[in-house]
């Protein structure tokens, strides 16, 4: 009976990995952008005037990795930047027009799903599951692994490209 809670386990563990992957992909194919270049744009997007420091305090991103992302979203022409009238220092960040054609273009993401089944979950269901997953998180000693609270199918500074190419 035990082997057969195990492969239950792990079958459960690779679904979760190909869905990541999947939905990564999907996302990557239509709008050529990686789940969290999706995030810091709809951040972008929902705030007038964002700064690098509100997204990295949103999302708990270093803001090294979103100073990267915001390169490159530059450099695509999906977000404009413009510095402080009264603090040259600040960098004000807006969605474009093209940013908006690629947000409505773009699939859900997997981790928007996750959220809403999760928040509607009791508080104990939510501890219970959060529990599991860090107890499966230490078995496979994944768990001094500096990871964002975004659920994304390779490096966070990944182009989509690249793994595009992996298919």
């Amino acid at each position: 009976m035990q082997d057969n809670h195990l492969e239950e386990a792990l079958v459960a563990i690779r679904r979760v990995m190909r869905a990541t992957e999947i939905n990564s992909l999907s996302l990557a194919k239509k709008s050529h952008l990686t789940p969290t270049q999706h995030i810091v744009l709809k951040i972008i997007a929902s705030k007038k005037h964002a700064t690098p420091t509100h997204i990295s305090y949103v999302t708990t991103l270093r803001y090294t990795t979103i100073a990267t992302v915001i390169n490159k979203l530059l450099s695509r022409d999906l977000i404009t930047r413009e510095k402080g009238i009264k603090d040259k220092r600040v960098q004000y960040l807006n969605i474009t027009q093209e940013g908006l054609k690629v947000l409505e273009a773009s699939p859900d993401l997997l981790q928007d799903k996750f959220k809403e089944s999760f928040s509607s979950l009791n508080d104990w269901e939510q501890s219970m599951i959060v529990s599991c997953l860090q107890r499966v998180a230490r078995f496979i000693d994944a768990e001094e692994i500096d990871a964002a609270p975004i659920i994304d199918y390779g490096g966070l500074n990944e182009e989509p490209e690249e793994f595009l190419d992996e298919e």
